[in-house]
């Protein structure tokens, strides 16, 4: 098969970055299906996320919600109007074509704005120092090819998302036999290709069990954001450096369950099948669809992926884009709120938080799909 030759995704520069086809000749009007949806996807958030700005900005300008001196004082007489509604932990469905910070910051502008709108106080500039400002961010990162459950923390809730990053996550991903990316998705450009029509089906379980299961060792990707000498590997990898440069070690990761399903994500079958793997954290997917084709003696590349559950919230409990509004996402805290309190190992600090969201959401030794 011909796959599209893409700029690695990891170019992304923030809502307005897309996926560029590296084929694509200037004047042509008929780009690939595949990048058309990722150009739509990137063009959807950034076009949603400048009109709601607007159109609150607007609203907050007529309101006078500006921040005066005699608001700090009662601020800091305790008597401002509380930034967040509700603090905790939620989960929703991150969209094929967006980061994990793409979500954080689109769900921390639409809480600011409604903050904004209460007549909360707000400093001008966000800050690590700073207390008046909305805290938002994610318990593990999905790439944006990636799509399915993302669990999100506001306000105090963020000092419970360590454990997620750790804890139990579980994937089904779609798999292709016969070749390999260098990104190992299908994001990347084709580098490998073997038969594949050796492989017995029925033999991939028991390799499944024997090989991939428990306690493993697994070499995260070049086009992976793990900071090798001070700098991410897939920064070093945009400058022309393999892994053999970059001397790549192998992790400690844990694979609780891994299942073998005849159809991929598209129902598609042999040389494609799908994988459900329940895995601990720092795990990657890409890595254990490579090594998989490796021990089935060819090669393989991961197709599509979907978190299907973390911790304890499944894709029934993730919000999809059409209802990320402040009032449903608060009321999905105070939900979770009362769920997670009747656990002690999952109930949520109270206390003030005293460091910037985004140190747990951009923890790179712990990194994902």
């Amino acid at each position: 098969m011909t796959i599209p030759q893409y700029d690695n995704y990891y170019y992304r520069q923030g809502v307005n970055a897309c996926f560029t086809n590296k084929n694509h000749i200037p004047g042509d009007t008929h780009p690939s299906p595949r990048n058309t949806i990722l150009l739509q996807s990137a063009s959807s958030f950034s076009s949603t996320h400048k009109d709601e700005g607007q159109s609150h900005h607007e609203q907050g300008k007529q309101q006078g919600n500006v921040n005066h001196p005699d608001q700090t004082s009662a601020a800091a007489a305790g008597d401002a109007i509380p930034i967040h509604l509700a603090e905790g932990i939620c989960a929703v469905y991150k969209p094929i074509g967006w980061t994990s910070q793409d979500v954080v910051s689109y769900l921390r502008g639409m809480l600011e704005r409604d903050a904004r709108s209460r007549g909360a106080v707000l400093s001008k500039r966000r800050s690590k120092k700073s207390k008046l400002k909305v805290k938002v961010g994610h318990g593990g990162t999905l790439d944006p090819l990636a799509t399915g459950v993302l669990v999100i923390g506001i306000g105090s809730g963020t000092k419970a998302l360590q454990q997620y990053l750790q804890g139990s996550k579980k994937y089904r991903a779609g798999v292709e036999l016969g070749f390999e990316t260098d990104t190992l998705d299908m994001a990347g450009e084709k580098v490998k290709e073997m038969d594949w029509k050796h492989v017995v089906e029925d033999d991939i379980p028991s390799i499944l069990l024997d090989q991939f299961t428990g306690n493993i060792l697994q070499k995260p990707p070049l086009y992976s954001a793990i900071r090798k000498n001070g700098k991410r590997l897939y920064e070093q990898a945009r400058k022309g450096m393999t892994e053999d440069d970059l001397e790549i070690e192998a992790r400690p990761v844990e694979i609780y369950n891994i299942e073998y399903l005849p159809q991929d994500l598209e129902g598609n079958t042999m040389p494609c099948f799908g994988l459900d793997v329940e895995c601990g954290g720092g795990t990657y997917i890409r890595s254990l669809v490579r090594d998989l084709g490796n021990a089935l003696g060819t090669c393989a590349t991961m197709k599509g992926l979907e978190r299907t559950q973390q911790g304890p919230f499944t894709l029934e409990d993730a919000l999809p884009k059409e209802k990320w509004d402040s009032e449903t996402i608060y009321a999905q805290v105070e939900k979770w709120n009362l769920i997670l309190s009747e656990s002690t190992s999952m109930s949520i600090p109270t206390s003030t938080f005293n460091h910037d969201e985004t140190s747990i959401s951009s923890d790179a030794s712990l990194a994902e799909e």
